[in-house]
């Protein structure tokens, strides 16, 4: 059985998680506690750590079952096929959420300068060049389009890392 990571829809991270844990698959879905600012007063709620991802101890047979839930976009792939994450990888994420206070963590899966293209909403499919991350954790692009640059904030889930412009 290998590490594997999944998409899934938007917010659905914990729904999934314990959806598939209660069909007895081995999931992970690391979450923190951050405080959110409610329009009367700041509540504490668990929120996942790396936003739209589930991890699943699966064999091939039991990959192809998630990837039939309906949360699921689908599975992460690298080099055409299905990712493996290590078990160290994930050993280390568990011990990091273990020791590490909650407000010191924060989850930007590319660096700025790095060309991406847009998976979700009205600009799917467009090409572009991460420039920063706002700190409400979207992500800032300029695109290139018409002969002038726009500039887009999306979140990161909605991006994927792109080989080359």
């Amino acid at each position: 059985m290998t590490w594997r990571a999944f998409y899934t829809r938007p917010r659905h991270e914990l729904k999934v998680a314990a959806r598939l844990e209660e069909q007895d698959y081995e999931i992970y879905c690391p979450t923190v506690q951050v405080k959110v600012k409610w329009s009367d007063r700041w509540k504490k709620v668990t929120k996942p750590l790396f936003t739209s991802y589930i991890f699943a101890n699966v064999d091939e047979k039991q990959r192809i079952g998630i990837l039939e839930d309906p949360g699921v976009s689908r599975c992460v792939h690298w080099c055409g096929k299905p990712a493996e994450i290590r078990d160290d990888e994930i050993q280390a994420i568990r011990l990091l959420l273990e020791g590490a206070d909650a407000d010191s963590i924060d989850v930007r899966p590319f660096e700025p300068g790095t060309p991406v293209r847009i998976t979700d909403g009205p600009l799917k499919g467009r090409a572009g060049e991460l420039i920063t991350y706002t700190n409400a954790n979207q992500a800032i692009l300029r695109i290139e389009a018409l002969g002038t640059e726009i500039h887009a904030t999306l979140t990161p889930a909605q991006l994927e890392a792109l080989q080359a412009l």
